[in-house]
């Protein structure tokens, strides 16, 4: 099995030999590169520019900030001792801090969910000001509406990064849903909808001689820069060892965590006359939502993720009143058994396999060492998968409104009927929370990708990976959680429970045999980020700046949320700007596994310094 794991990543590195796009002579150099503008790049990209070194980053929408802006998870998962005990990284609590300046309340919403709900609009607002110094100065160079298309490699390395911009011709950039435009976005040609310039970014002149010329950081939401650079990885599930007993027997490469289109509303003075979508009554939509529990009334729902209201409300749903909502209260709508998007198989998954990437040309294909064809990067997603998902979202706003069937409750008590609840609009436009012409979030709020698998140490002969034994304690699982492992090599903390929403295979709401057994297990303790987990295989310049770090189905449900994915790019802003300034390969860190060096122990100095926690309390 390891032996083929190799043999994939030598073959992938071979690929990706291919020239680079024609450029329109506008290159650009960096010293780091940081793909993706969400909370881990943004973290990344300030942590690096702190510390004085030139940054660029690229972000395939208008809005830098990820799940608190252009995806619409406005609502900050954070767990209590974390929070108590101010393990979050600095710059996040200057984001927090920042927020309430910004909108005059500790909690705008006054929702139920988390300590901190607010629109979208404000968090684009704070990250903005908080790089504008930086883009001032010139010491960073923000892509937006850009995508990665190709890197090459050489020894090792990578030694160009090809990008590619979509610039709006004649419409507003954000008019349609992303499944209208995704494609479009990496295809190189002008459309009817776009122009496109195409730029590569390269290493500094005066790093080119250096063991390390630059650095790159794939804060991508799937991983996208692992199967363009080779770097092995795993999809979907996991199967079940003595490290991670709570998975199920077999793994599914199609079974990845259900992925969101938030949409925002408010309530009215009057009834809103809404039009039954038209795929509302297609198989993929029916019967598909629910308020799952009776306790989750209507107004427990709507404040749930209220991102404005002045009523306060505690955080038991039943004794939410409908008092207290009042008109003009706007909620974030993000629910499981409304807008999530769960229909993951062979056939409509949304995260491409290597072998589907190869199959649509995405990924060169290889005979005997010889090139079938190029690959044509096209983002790695199916297009598909984001259409039903958007239609999925417009009938959940639809069914809130005039539904009166619940999948759930129905089935406990056949006599059950939804109210129905028409005095609430869907709120669209620029001013909009959400700021889209059509409402939906610009892009949805992907739970997990693909995740890297980390070199070979001791202990982990396949490759590093943080397993449920590390982060419940060793022997332990979901039902008995004990200590997490305490890692030498690390440079972060987090804080969540293990929140799966696991993927079906039909409309039935069957679950992939392969989905894990664990459901919203709460960790005892605080855990840590291992360096181990962001350094992957074969690529010597490459770090993982998100939810990509090297962690199983089950562990990623933990470490995917807010202040980790900070932590986890704040990590990647430091290692990279600290092997620029020493000149040495990430890697080489944590050679000497499982004792640490003293190169390593200045990193995670560096790091505290710079005000990120790394130990538990």
């Amino acid at each position: 099995m390891h032996r083929l794991k190799i043999t994939i990543g030598l073959i992938s590195l071979i690929t990706l030999t291919l020239p680079l796009l024609a450029q329109d002579n506008s290159d650009i150099t960096c010293e780091i590169v940081v793909a993706g503008g969400g909370l881990g790049g943004v973290a990344a990209a300030l942590e690096a520019l702190k510390l004085k070194h030139q940054v660029c980053m690229t972000e395939i929408t208008d809005w830098i900030g990820g799940q608190v802006t252009s995806q619409g998870v406005s609502a900050l998962d954070e767990d209590t001792v974390q929070r108590q005990d101010r393990l979050f990284p600095r710059a996040y609590q200057e984001f927090r801090h920042s927020i309430q300046v910004r909108t005059g309340a500790q909690n705008p919403g006054n929702c139920w969910v988390s300590q901190l709900c607010f629109s979208p609009q404000s968090a684009v607002a704070v990250l903005d000001e908080m790089l504008a110094p930086y883009l001032a100065s010139k010491q960073l160079v923000l892509l937006k509406n850009t995508v990665i298309k190709n890197l090459a490699l050489k020894n090792g390395q990578i030694s160009a990064l090809t990008v590619l911009t979509h610039l709006a011709r004649g419409h507003d950039h954000n008019d349609l849903p992303l499944s209208y435009d995704f494609t479009d976005w990496y295809t190189t040609k002008p459309s009817a909808r776009f122009d496109k310039k195409v730029r590569q970014l390269l290493p500094p002149p005066q790093r080119q001689t250096k063991l390390l010329p630059w650095i790159v950081i794939d804060a991508t939401e799937t991983g996208e820069l692992l199967p363009l650079a080779g770097a092995p990885y795993r999809l979907g599930t996991d199967f079940r060892t003595r490290w991670e007993p709570s998975a199920a027997i077999a793994a599914d490469p199609y079974c990845t965590q259900n992925f969101t289109y938030s949409l925002a509303i408010e309530q009215t003075n009057t009834a809103q006359l809404v039009s039954k979508p038209l795929a509302y009554d297609s198989p993929f939509n029916e019967p598909a939502y629910s308020f799952e529990k009776a306790e989750f009334t209507f107004p427990a729902i709507f404040t749930y993720r209220r991102i404005k209201g002045d009523i306060p409300v505690g955080p038991i749903p039943q004794a939410i009143p409908a008092s207290a909502l009042q008109v003009g209260d706007q909620s974030m709508q993000n629910w499981t058994w409304g807008n999530d998007w769960r229909l993951s198989t062979d056939t409509t998954n949304l995260v491409l396999t290597e072998q589907q990437l190869k199959q649509s040309g995405q990924l060169p294909e290889v005979m005997l060492f010889v090139f079938k064809q190029p690959g044509d990067w096209l983002g790695g997603l199916r297009v598909a998968a984001l259409a039903q998902a958007e239609a999925h979202a417009a009938g959940y706003y639809y069914w809130l409104l005039n539904g009166t069937d619940d999948v759930l409750l129905q089935q406990q008590d056949p006599t059950y009927r939804k109210p129905r609840f028409s005095n609430y609009a869907w709120l669209k436009g620029k001013s909009s929370p959400l700021g889209t012409e059509h409402g939906l979030a610009r892009y949805p709020y992907i739970r997990e990708g693909r995740r890297l698998i980390g070199r070979p140490s001791y202990g982990y002969p396949e490759g590093f990976t943080i397993y449920e034994s590390d982060l419940m304690g060793q022997g332990q699982s979901f039902v008995t959680p004990g200590q997490p492992r305490i890692y030498f090599d690390s440079v972060g903390v987090g804080q969540y429970r293990v929140d799966l929403h696991s993927c079906i295979i039909n409309q039935k709401f069957d679950p992939s045999p392969g989905e894990s057994r664990g459901k919203s297990i709460n960790p005892r303790y605080p855990y840590q980020i291992p360096l181990r987990a962001l350094i992957p295989q074969n690529i010597d310049n490459l770090l993982a700046g998100a939810k990509n770090i090297a962690t199983t189905h089950i562990t990623n449900a933990a470490y995917r949320v807010h202040p980790v994915e900070w932590a986890i790019g704040a990590a990647a802003g430091n290692t990279a700007a600290f092997a620029l300034s020493h000149d040495l390969i990430p890697a080489s860190l944590v050679i000497t596994a499982p004792k640490s060096n003293p190169l390593l122990s200045a990193l995670q100095k560096q790091i505290e310094h710079q005000g990120n926690p790394i130990r538990l309390p």
